[in-house]
């Protein structure tokens, strides 16, 4: 049976710019971990009931196809950490005699092991081929353990692009449960139309704060040049950087002095004490090396008074225990701030951003932490509390790309690994407004927005594996206008 997706449809589509070459124009499809845009599917329910799976949506435009799945448990999408098995087979001629046979689905010509990593192809004389979810452009949302998930794969890439050919899916779990699509479908020939997020500061702009993995590269030639187009294309006013523990502050200062040199005077920079560094136009008058891992300063902005940023790099990979530990400390570190009397003591409705590379991978139960308050460890880090100054809690901004409809921040064509959103910002929304927000990747971008902004198609790998993630902020003009926060709960 079928039934209407729960998600409420988001904001208004944002204009079309332009006509599509085949069909009716279209919003794209966001792979952004906000599902608001399924809410005109209706998803298939899982009749076995056992678990793990509990509903799959499928949809189509003239790019890519796309798969809602819904599970009745937090599961990491690309690990087998949380069993689950998740496959999904694709029957691209619409002939159940041809291909691989998954469970009772029969006539795949491509079948996604999710959990697994890897995409196997059928070939003619009836052998396989095997690649990468990366080299197959398989995307996901979120790369952080959920209940639910968003995947899109590429048309093109994998030879269904211009195939008018009606096909058939479905989705089979390690557990025995499958959802299939017996009847062959035609595929949407829309083309989607994902309109280009500028590059320009957004009006009424107070601090554009960035975040970026520098991998290391900040003494290399290459790299340098490509960070300098990235860093004048963007002309952030603070930048939380990661992976830069070979280098002095004075080092960074240098270059940044050299790339975006200020009206008066220099860039301000300070260095914890391992691989974080905060840069900023105005000076830094406390920082907090303390924190593990986590490195919080204060910077005075002068007319806009004071605001916390935290640079993080959290513990990497298979380290979740770490991760929550790290976040739990944070989160102790910030409520005896914002507490009255405090060690730190910001005055109230001091603005706080968080941000940079947090490895969130795994289950995700330190973002929990992080967007909540919510310790796993009290005896060790304290009490519970609200980590935003209304009481509430904190939202993580989207990060979706400039020039594609994908929220991922880090990408390793070679690794097993699917490109992922490792890179974050964390903002209080009861004192901020978000203006703008993005991540970006160069490698998308045309000929004519490359030329715009001065930047090179390979800039981004260049300079990092790791793409710069961007916001633009302000104050609220008074407490309490803020609209209501939804938050993704990890169950």
């Amino acid at each position: 049976m079928s039934t209407a997706h729960p998600f409420g449809r988001w904001a208004a589509s944002a204009l079309l710019l332009a006509a599509c070459i085949k069909g009716t124009a279209q919003d794209a499809m966001l792979i952004d971990h906000d599902f608001s845009d399924w809410s005109d599917v209706e998803t298939t329910a899982v009749v076995d009931t056992a678990g793990p799976l509990v509903s799959v949506g499928f949809k189509s435009d003239g790019e890519r196809v796309y798969f809602l799945l819904e599970y009745d448990r937090t599961i990491a999408l690309d690990e087998g950490i949380i069993p689950h098995g998740t496959k999904i087979a694709l029957d691209l001629d619409g002939n159940a005699t041809t291909g691989q046979i998954v469970g009772g689905f029969q006539g795949a010509e491509m079948v996604i092991h999710l959990a697994d990593r890897y995409v196997n192809s059928s070939q003619s004389g009836g052998t396989t081929e095997q690649s990468s979810l990366n080299n197959s452009q398989v995307r996901m949302a979120p790369t952080y353990g959920a209940a639910i998930h968003e995947v899109a794969i590429d048309r093109g890439v994998n030879g269904f692009g211009n195939s008018n050919a009606p096909i058939r899916w479905s989705v089979r779990c390690n557990s025995g449960q499958q959802v299939s699509q017996d009847d062959p479908i035609t595929l949407s020939d829309t083309d989607p139309v994902y309109p280009p997020i500028s590059l320009d500061r957004a009006e009424g702009t107070q601090m554009r704060v960035a975040f970026w993995n520098m991998n290391r590269r900040v003494d290399e030639a290459q790299p340098q040049a490509a960070m300098a187009r990235i860093l004048q294309a963007v002309q952030p006013d603070v930048i939380g950087m990661s992976e830069v523990e070979d280098f002095s502050a004075d080092m960074v200062r240098d270059l940044l002095d050299t790339w975006m040199p200020l009206a008066s005077g220099s860039w301000h920079v300070a260095k914890d004490d391992w691989d974080l560094m905060v840069a900023s136009r105005w000076p830094i008058v406390d920082t907090h090396p303390e924190v593990y891992r986590q490195y919080p300063v204060i910077i005075d902005t002068g007319t806009e008074g004071n605001w916390m940023v935290t640079a993080s790099h959290l513990k990497c990979c298979n380290g979740a225990d770490q991760r929550q530990t790290e976040a739990d400390e944070y989160m102790a570190f910030l409520r005896d701030a914002m507490a009255t009397g405090g060690a730190v003591n910001l005055p109230n409705r001091t603005p706080v951003i968080y941000g940079g590379d947090l490895n969130m991978v795994g289950p995700g139960q330190a973002m929990h932490t992080l967007l909540t308050g919510d310790i796993d460890n009290e005896a060790e880090h304290g009490a519970d509390f609200a980590p935003d100054w209304d009481g509430t809690t904190l939202r993580e901004l989207k990060g979706l790309q400039t020039d594609q409809p994908m929220n991922y921040t880090w990408l390793n064509s070679t690794s097993q690994w699917p490109a992922s959103k490792l890179d974050y910002i964390l903002i209080q929304d009861g004192v901020l407004e978000v203006l703008g927000n993005f991540a970006l990747e160069t490698a998308s971008m045309g000929d004519n927005r490359l030329t715009q902004y001065g930047l090179n198609a390979g800039d981004d790998m260049q300079a990092s594996d790791h793409l710069i993630v961007v916001a633009d902020l302000r104050k609220h003009d008074r407490p309490g206008t803020k609209p209501a926060k939804q938050l993704k709960r990890i169950d």
